[in-house]
């Protein structure tokens, strides 16, 4: 069980970083003012599939990994995503059932608004239903391309584009506010396999390709990107990149699938 954290953490200048980015202030200290600080230990469950929503989480410090069991009993990761992006919307606004297994990845740190909260919060400030309502019609979007990618586009591309996506280095559908973080994906070649529908051997086989032309460096568990630019031209070689300036600075896009992972992530219940 999630124990309440007790941290400095300013709640205030968390939901200014994240979905409430440049809305008036009182908005903000409303939202601060009825959320709770959960704390989880590292692997510990956030969610699981099937769950009924209980509320909205923003995710303070450390970072939350979304999976989904495949049919053959494999997990496959959709998503990892850090402060300041948050997940849950869809289940707030559909009133179905969690999508995906959600874990703290590492001491993680969330902010959690129960239902009748966020409810209440949606209620008194509409403003807030227009911003959700055009991440989400982002998002769909993001679905399609994604679809179409998958359809057409060549192994070597598609892995490039979510290798970048979830090193944070372009923005994608499943994490809607990004920070970068680095050049490093913390999966494994069979977690990206299965988050493309590829074997690991596959997989491997790209990555030693890359590795020998100083793309990449792999460890076990992890990818680290050497060459970003370069891994860039390999993600959109027609030069069409993600097309982050379509939405406010605060909420970046890519083609975010979770299916979000996301579609492959694609859409982390978001998700």
């Amino acid at each position: 069980m999630p124990q309440p954290a007790k941290s400095g953490i300013d709640k205030a200048a968390l939901l200014r970083e994240s979905w409430l980015a440049d809305l008036p202030d009182d908005v903000i200290a409303e939202a601060a003012a009825c959320g709770s600080l959960r704390q989880y230990a590292d692997a510990e469950l956030v969610h699981a599939r099937g769950d009924a929503c209980d509320g909205f989480y923003t995710i303070a410090s450390g970072s939350v990994r979304f999976t989904r069991a495949t049919a053959d009993g494999h997990t496959t990761t959709i998503a990892v995503m850090e402060r300041p992006n948050w997940f849950g919307e869809i289940s707030m606004f559909d009133g179905l059932p969690r999508t995906h297994d959600g874990h703290a990845a590492g001491l993680t740190i969330l902010l959690f608004h129960a239902r009748t909260d966020f409810n209440r919060l949606l209620m008194r400030h509409p403003a807030i239903y227009e911003r959700f309502a055009r991440m989400l019609a982002l998002r769909l979007r993001a679905t399609f391309d994604l679809v179409e990618e998958a359809a057409v586009a060549p192994l070597a591309q598609r892995l490039a584009r979510r290798l970048l996506e979830l090193a944070q280095l372009q923005p994608s559908a499943m994490s809607a506010a990004v920070i970068p973080r680095g050049r490093e994906v913390p999966l494994t070649q069979e977690e990206l396999g299965h988050l493309l529908g590829k074997s690991r051997q596959s997989i491997a086989k790209q990555l030693r390709l890359w590795e020998q032309d100083g793309l990449v460096q792999t460890n076990y568990g992890r990818v680290f990107i050497e060459d970003p630019d370069a891994m860039s031209r390999i993600a959109y070689p027609e030069g069409a990149e993600p097309a982050a300036h379509e939405m406010p600075r605060q909420w970046s896009y890519q083609h975010q699938a979770m299916s979000t992972p996301l579609l492959p992530r694609i859409f982390h219940d978001s998700k």
